[in-house]
């Protein structure tokens, strides 16, 4: 009895044994079925991220390049600065803005010091007119600003490639919001009055104002509700 007890085992384990030996293994696949998922979750992720990105303007895109440039410089050691004067508006229009004394290449900043919001939005205007594209249109908008000085018309003469849109409001600093384009190649030194400025106004009564968002009237507003 004992022997045959004995045998009995023995064929069992052996049988257990043939059978693993002949089944494949199963991990395997696991692992490769979860790498092939998180391979197209990762794809997939990165679809979705493109598609969530909004897409650049023309100068927004140069900037954005320009900007990969400078990053790049400041590790260079061979490097030699070029310095100048460049103006830097605030993220509020109303508030002031920094004249830099800075080599644009790279953006090493020498020295710098505090300037008016409005002379921030002139130089930044004219920075904007003088590193933009070939053949490109410079987008301003604002809610604070009504003219132009000498300096973004006399930038404006330097690149007659480059047209100028402005969107602002036509009520000064409040009013319906409007707009105009000074087209590339205009004359546009001879657009400053004798005080050297050129007014919003005066600018689309010359290239045309398109209305973009008339004012609301309250009361108007409250019985169109009703």
């Amino acid at each position: 009895m004992k022997a045959n007890r004995v045998l009995a085992i023995l064929f069992s384990a052996a049988l257990v044994a043939v059978s693993a030996a002949l089944l494949p293994a199963p991990v395997a696949g696991v692992v490769r079925a979860e790498e092939n998922t998180t391979i197209e979750s990762a794809s997939d992720t990165q679809e979705e991220n493109k598609e969530d990105e909004p897409e650049l303007s023309e100068e927004e895109q140069a900037a954005k390049e320009a900007e990969a440039k400078r990053k790049a410089l400041q590790n260079d050691p061979t490097h030699i600065h070029h310095f100048k004067w460049v103006a830097i508006m605030n993220e509020s229009e109303s508030a002031e803005g920094t004249i830099n004394y800075m080599c644009p290449e790279c953006g090493k900043i020498w020295y710098f010091r505090p300037i008016s919001a409005y002379y921030a939005f002139q130089g930044d205007v004219a920075r904007r007119i003088e590193t933009a594209p070939e053949n490109a249109t410079v987008k301003v908008k604002t809610s604070v600003f009504i003219n132009f000085n000498k300096q973004v018309m006399q930038a404006l003469e330097e690149r007659p490639d480059v047209s100028l849109y402005v969107s602002f409001l036509d009520g000064e600093y409040k009013g319906n919001r409007v707009s105009f384009v000074i087209p590339a190649g205009e004359d546009t030194v001879s657009l400053l009055d004798e005080n050297g400025y050129a007014g919003f106004l005066f600018l689309g009564g010359k290239y045309g104002l398109t209305m973009e968002e008339p004012v609301v009237d309250e009361g108007t507003e409250e019985k169109a509700s009703e």
